[in-house]
């Protein structure tokens, strides 16, 4: 245990329950940790994440308080935090299934059930430090790569991003979140999220290909894709602002277009349409992969997908 390095760390910790808090801060101050911001209030817990960088954060959640998971979100948005890497725990009485998997969603890098003991939360925050995952970013997700290390090796859609704690620790400045290491990282994390949110509109657009001509199906879920596509779009170009991918914006227009007149009619889908749809959303995805001639050269194989464009 590393308790003289620790005593340098700022820790956030929120908790609504003055005496559980009490409590884990003293843990903590047993861990070897002195700078120890407590707070159990949301309000004042979303101000500091706002305009102060931690070296780790630590939100308490129960069946009382079912706000630390949003919280967690807020924390990892980049509008809205100082540091959206900032190494996270967050602590849950609650075991069920479904609550543990609505905790590992919100983005935190840890789950510590209570009660648990000072190794326990050693143990944490250690893998904070020496076995941290990298990031990756989707539609709704910002936060650890959960896959299997073997998944993670295939690809390069995942990031090692700043790590407040370990830079601290380790006396490691070029590990810290300053602002050039966040914009980097933040690029990076953009342009995974363009290529996954371009994967899920495929999908979409292939499901609607293949059940436009069910009728329950087109009653009941078609003009709920339609607008998922749109929405989605808007992440992507959203996205795109941060990123040099400008030359994707001709493909999003493209299949917007496509999605707004098919959205015309969702009861009665037009089966040229929907193909049209795939194709373009297919030009979207390569768009991703390539650069902006490769892409274009691409397109112009597709007679109708080149018109759309």
């Amino acid at each position: 245990m590393r308790k003289a390095e620790y005593a340098h760390a700022s820790i956030l910790h929120y908790d609504v329950r003055p005496r559980i808090r009490k409590r884990t801060c003293a843990t903590l101050r047993e861990l070897g940790f002195r700078r120890i911001a407590n707070v159990g209030d949301p309000h004042d817990l979303a101000g500091l994440v706002r305009t102060r960088q931690f070296e780790m954060v630590v939100f308490a959640v129960d069946g009382l308080d079912a706000r630390a998971p949003a919280l967690v979100r807020q924390a990892r948005h980049y509008e809205k935090s100082s540091d959206p890497y900032t190494p996270m725990i967050l602590v849950s009485w609650n075991g069920a299934t479904d609550q543990v998997q609505q905790a590992l969603n919100s983005g935190t890098d840890q789950l510590l059930m209570w009660p648990f003991s000072t190794e326990q939360l050693a143990a944490r925050v250690d893998a904070l430090i020496s076995a941290r995952k990298p990031f990756v970013e989707t539609e709704d997700y910002l936060g650890p790569d959960r896959r299997d290390q073997k998944s993670r090796d295939k690809g390069s859609d995942s990031v090692e991003v700043p790590n407040a704690l370990r830079a601290r620790i380790e006396r490691r400045p070029d590990l810290a979140p300053s602002q050039d290491a966040m914009l980097v990282a933040r690029i990076s994390l953009e342009r995974i999220k363009i290529g996954n949110v371009a994967r899920r509109i495929g999908k979409i657009a292939k499901i609607l290909r293949q059940r436009g001509g069910e009728a329950h199906f087109v009653n009941n879920r078609a003009a709920v894709e339609l607008a998922a596509i749109q929405n989605s779009l808007a992440v992507i170009r959203k996205a795109l602002d941060i990123t040099e991918l400008d030359h994707m914006r001709s493909f999003c227009d493209a299949v917007e277009r496509v999605t707004v007149q098919l959205a015309q009619t969702p009861a009665k889908l037009d089966a040229k349409g929907l193909a049209l749809l795939e194709q373009t959303s297919l030009a979207l995805r390569v768009a991703m992969e390539v650069d902006e001639d490769t892409a274009m050269a691409a397109v112009r194989l597709s007679g109708d997908v080149a018109r759309v464009v």
